[in-house]
């Protein structure tokens, strides 16, 4: 092979590696373009990433996965959480002052019993206040530590009655039961029944219209109120003036007959009655709690030969008591 020979072969040569090359070059771009093809997916499988692939495009989906299940579970969860408080009614128990006239105030003190300092007082009529512990007897009187936010110390609990709303007042059956109880006690003069339905140591306060004095029968008087003889203070008679005296048998007795087993109306927290010239509402104080009234109208026309019981009630220690007894009738 001559020179001329040679220098083209190398030519031809030269142009085969050139073009060997440059097709080299052009097939590349394909493979570079699956890359990411096959890397993204692996990174999103495994939960890692590179700091040079496009994380948010890749976690797109997880957000919107999330944001469906979230709903349910915020759901079930508002559910529930209401249920502690209707399961612990205790924690909400709240007590109401009852039985301290409107110019009077019921003392706080330091400690159970009268033998202890003043810290503080409670208006008459005062709510929101909390029993903060067990209680301590003091002289036949139960005394409580309390307080209403602002006082705290000792009071005598016969003083104290428990918040009860009215609609669920009027709307409990058990209410009506133990009413219904008061009556056969009555009819039957049942004096065992009648002492059931009293609380031992908060008793029952009678009164003989509203302005008259308070009896409070309680301890081993309730045991015998339809049989005892023992005489009791009523106050007076309406008209006359005359003393209102005798016993629970005797006096009261005979109205509860007349008035409350005859009645044929009774009404929740609204006293019921006829014709008077007198007033027609409870004593100071008495308005703290719940009642019924128990209306007998009047049987002739004139309209004044009618009566009423009003009966309040009270929950102590999660079950009701008959807490009052007042009697209305026609004044003059």
């Amino acid at each position: 092979m001559n020179r001329k020979q040679m220098k083209w072969l190398f030519v031809l040569v030269g142009a085969l590696v050139l073009l060997a090359a440059c097709q080299a070059e052009t097939e590349l771009p394909p493979a570079t373009l699956l890359i990411p093809t096959s890397i993204v997916p692996a990174n999103v499988d495994t939960g890692g990433g590179q700091s040079t692939l496009p994380a948010p495009v890749t976690l797109t989906p997880v957000p919107t996965t999330i944001a469906e299940t979230q709903p349910t579970a915020t759901a079930v969860s508002a559910t529930t959480t209401p249920i502690p408080p209707s399961s612990t009614p205790a924690a909400a128990t709240t007590y109401r002052i009852a039985f301290v006239e409107d110019n009077d105030v019921l003392n706080v003190r330091s400690g159970a019993g009268v033998a202890n300092g003043i810290v503080g007082e409670l208006a008459p009529g005062v709510a929101g206040v909390s029993i903060t512990g067990n209680g301590d007897l003091v002289s036949g009187s139960t005394w409580v530590p309390v307080t209403d936010g602002k006082v705290t110390g000792w009071v005598n609990g016969r003083f104290l009655t428990e918040v009860i709303p009215s609609a669920q007042f009027c709307a409990d059956q058990a209410v009506l039961d133990l009413l219904a109880q008061l009556k056969t006690a009555v009819e039957q003069k049942d004096n065992v029944l009648l002492a059931q339905l009293i609380h031992p140591e908060r008793g029952l306060r009678i009164r003989v219209n509203w302005w008259n004095p308070e009896v409070l029968l309680n301890g081993d008087a309730r045991a015998t109120l339809f049989t005892g003889s023992t005489s009791y203070d009523w106050g007076v008679h309406d008209g006359s003036g005359e003393p209102f005296v005798g016993s629970f048998s005797s006096e009261i007795l005979p109205m509860l007959q007349e008035d409350l087993l005859r009645a044929t109306e009774m009404r929740c927290n609204d006293i019921l009655a006829g014709p008077t010239a007198g007033f027609v509402q409870l004593p100071e104080g008495y308005d703290a709690l719940n009642y019924y009234s128990l209306y007998r109208p009047a049987a002739d026309e004139s309209g004044f030969d009618w009566g009423t019981w009003v009966v309040g009630v009270e929950r102590w220690n999660g079950r009701y008591y008959l807490s009052y007894l007042v009697h209305f009738e026609w004044e003059i």
